[in-house]
């Protein structure tokens, strides 16, 4: 039996965003298949999720053992820099003897034995500095210079994002795990649990959905300016959590209530039900490393529009209709395109739940436990 550490500090945020989505399914389904080793799941929280981490489900197993240490919030950042700067103390500290650490985000410890292993999402801190704050570049430019000195595999979630993980530091050994998508959305939608959840949000079928972060990187103007164009008649549907740079969004919305609908972040149990009220999601980002909506919405059985750069053709396939991200021409002609016409919407969905149909969670963790045990052999 080995010792397997794994970071689950980006799970620190009970709104799971993509990162948080992929660290948290991941590991759920790699503790199903993987009984024989011994996990140390190490986070930080703050104090207003320090019951919610101590709790996690993953305590139920009988080979898992937490080790949870509480900050103020204000601090993570500071502490993360400093943790690494510093290069002290070393994980080892703070959870024990592990033959394998396995960091997800947001720093790369300092560790004096055993295997080290990074995730990397996505490198736009570094290729693409205007989609972030600073403190966000200043954070995971340390990081990733750490993995890039350090680790002995790096798991990225697309092969687009392993080439751009490679170009930055061509000698590491590199692998790729997609995400996969939970159950929840390949169920078949109760009408009554679809109808409650649309009254709730106030909203009437066949709107166009976007899901993400209220952010520049996320395109969401673009998008509300191509539908506004388009003439259509339906609403525009915008799901996911305020970030930074949103101000002009919402100012934007509040000149029309009628057309556009901010839900804000939504509960788990609510988003199936919002995929499955909408005639299309629509996901005109610029950059992304995997994209979890677009597999969410064709896993829904939802047509989906989204860009033709980074990752995203990787994810859809032929499924989605793809559009320029920097062409509202390009977009506004799409949303028009899949309003009008149903063969084309019927077309999309049987694409979608095709090629939905290569990703699992399953999958992805038989991957990832494949990787430790041959960490192990070495």
């Amino acid at each position: 039996m080995k010792t397997i550490g794994i970071d689950i500090s980006p799970l620190n945020n009970k709104q799971k965003t993509g990162i948080g989505v992929y660290t948290f399914e991941l590991i759920k389904a790699l503790l199903e298949i993987n009984k024989q080793d011994q996990f140390v799941l190490f986070g930080i929280s703050t104090f207003e999720t320090r019951n919610y981490f101590k709790n996690i489900e993953y305590k139920k197993y009988s080979n898992v053992r937490l080790a949870i240490y509480t900050i103020p919030a204000r601090a993570f950042r500071t502490t993360f820099l400093l943790w690494q700067t510093l290069n002290w103390p070393a994980i080892e500290k703070l959870v024990g003897p592990v033959d394998i650490f396995h960091n997800f985000n947001w720093y790369f410890p300092p560790q004096k034995q055993g295997k080290k292993v990074a995730t990397v999402f996505d490198m736009t801190p570094v290729l693409y500095r205007l989609w972030h704050q600073k403190k966000t570049i200043q954070l995971d430019g340390v990081r990733l210079k750490r993995i890039k000195e350090n680790a002995d595999l790096v798991i990225t979630i697309s092969e687009h994002s392993k080439k751009d993980f490679l170009q930055f530091a061509p000698n590491k050994k590199a692998e790729v795990i997609y995400p996969g998508v939970a159950a929840q959305f390949s169920a078949k939608v109760n009408k009554n649990k679809l109808k409650e959840v649309l009254q709730k949000y106030d909203l009437e079928k066949d709107y166009f959905l976007s899901v993400a972060t209220l952010e520049p990187r996320k395109n969401i103007r673009m998008l509300i300016e191509a539908f506004l164009e388009s003439g259509l008649k339906n609403k525009l549907v915008l799901t996911g959590r305020k970030g930074w740079g949103s101000g002009e969004i919402f100012d934007l919305v509040k000149q029309y209530p009628d057309k556009i609908k901010i839900t804000g972040f939504v509960e788990d149990g609510d988003l199936p039900y919002l995929y499955g009220g909408a005639i299309c999601m629509v996901y005109p980002s610029f950059y992304e490393g995997f994209g979890i909506p677009v597999l969410e919405a064709m896993t829904s059985g939802v047509p989906v529009i989204c860009s033709n750069t980074s990752s995203l053709p990787e994810v859809g396939g032929d499924a989605p209709l793809y559009i320029d991200p920097y062409s509202k021409d390009s977009l506004k002609k799409a949303l028009i395109s899949v309003f009008n016409n149903e063969d084309l919407r019927k077309t999309m969905i049987a694409k979608g739940l095709k090629q939905a149909k290569k990703f699992s969670w399953q999958k992805s963790a038989r991957k990832l436990n494949e990787f430790y045990q041959n960490l192990l052999l070495k």
